[in-house]
């Protein structure tokens, strides 16, 4: 577990971790440009192995946040040893924690697992500091015409894995609805040289998903809307 998001060339989800190991590349370079004392939240962390990368960088406490007890707790063990790093098991919309709390929120791989993102954005939004960040990443967003045929996608799959129960759980959102949280692509893979590095296979831009960047906080000069092949991001 240490060694995620790096697995062996012969693991059968080795073009995932590839694209999660990307991300967490550029994620990492980003928050060490900072140079300066964070306090971060991983909401829906997890094992903590991407809370951990983060929380080896100097001076970055990071909090982990998830509703999995089995997984903190294992990651609680492994990571014993990262005194910058600590767990803790609540539901983010009930959590008593402070507000003005955390410098950055992460939302990596976990957008999909609620219901309506607008109101998580709200919430997240009370615990972030004045100018705060909240990074969404590792997740599909979609234009509204995409929305129907993902959704069909998804429930084929997990149906054909037994887990009709999923269905239910795993959401389809569109772009559109983080558009009043001034949203920045920091990675764009519907750039076109991010479509040409997938198709040719070269290690960067392996990776499908967007990374966006929300300061959720009142903006005298709001950014208009965006649409999925909009974002200067790389």
């Amino acid at each position: 577990m240490r060694r995620l998001p790096y697995v062996p060339p012969d693991h059968p989800l080795v073009s995932e971790w590839a694209a999660r190991a990307e991300s967490l590349s550029r994620l990492v370079a980003y928050v060490a440009r900072m140079q300066r004392a964070l306090t971060v939240l991983d909401l829906g962390c997890g094992n903590g192995w991407l809370a951990n990368h983060l929380a080896c960088l100097p001076s970055v406490h990071v909090c982990g946040l998830d509703l999995n007890r089995r997984e903190l707790a294992q990651g609680a063990r492994v990571f014993v040893d990262n005194l910058r790093l600590k767990f803790l098991y609540a539901d983010v919309f009930s959590a008593e924690v402070p507000e003005r709390s955390f410098d950055l929120i992460v939302l990596a791989s976990v957008i999909q697992y609620f219901p309506d993102p607008a109101a998580l954005v709200r919430r997240l939004t009370a615990l972030l500091v004045p100018g705060g960040e909240l990074h969404i990443l590792d997740s599909p967003l979609y234009a509204p015409a995409e929305v129907a045929a993902a959704q069909a996608r998804t429930r084929a799959y997990y149906l054909s894995k037994g887990l009709r129960e999923m269905t239910a759980e795993y959401h389809h959102h569109a772009l559109p609805v983080l558009a009043p949280f001034q949203p920045v692509f920091l990675y764009n893979p519907r750039a076109w040289w991010n479509r040409v590095a997938r198709k040719v296979g070269v290690s960067q831009g392996r990776s499908p998903f967007p990374w966006i960047r929300l300061t959720p906080t009142p903006d005298p000069f709001p950014s208009p809307g965006i649409t999925p092949g909009e974002g200067a991001g790389g």
